[in-house]
């Protein structure tokens, strides 16, 4: 079984819609700031450096979201990472988020890596792709 990353965040009212729950698109800022922060604590990869030093990025390949029950304004989001499937250049991203246990979402999510200077995919780099090994979860 692979390593989860996890990580809290508080629920901010500029997350919500007036109702006080969150607005569906703002889980996807939330799972993309987890992955930031995948990258930069759990990987090690500063990924502002990723980005501007090395010219790679994370573009989004494919999501799949099950939105099972509402977040609301002051409630802390538990968003839980780890990696379904790793390809040459592509990794499956499987999120899982749930406030006080209670499940929010399940997300399988699609990203693969790409030179900015070609813009087309290129393999994961050697070094990151042994870091993330660590977090790949057993099939099935």
């Amino acid at each position: 079984m692979g390593k989860v990353f996890r990580v809290e965040y508080p629920i901010r009212f500029s997350h919500c819609d007036p109702a006080g729950q969150v607005y569906f698109p703002r889980f996807f800022d939330l799972l993309h700031d987890a992955m930031e922060d995948w990258f930069n604590l759990g990987l090690q990869e500063r990924f502002a450096d990723f980005l501007m030093k090395r010219q790679l990025g994370t573009p989004t390949v494919g999501t799949q979201c099950d939105f099972l029950s509402p977040a609301h304004f002051g409630d802390t989001l538990v968003i839980e990472l780890s990696i379904l499937r790793l390809g040459n250049s592509s990794i499956e991203l499987g999120f899982n988020a749930s406030i006080d246990g209670r499940a929010c979402l399940k997300c399988r999510h699609t990203i693969c890596i790409f030179s900015k200077e070609t813009l087309k995919a290129v393999p994961i780099p050697e070094t990151l792709r042994s870091r993330m090994q660590d977090y790949v979860v057993a099939a099935g």
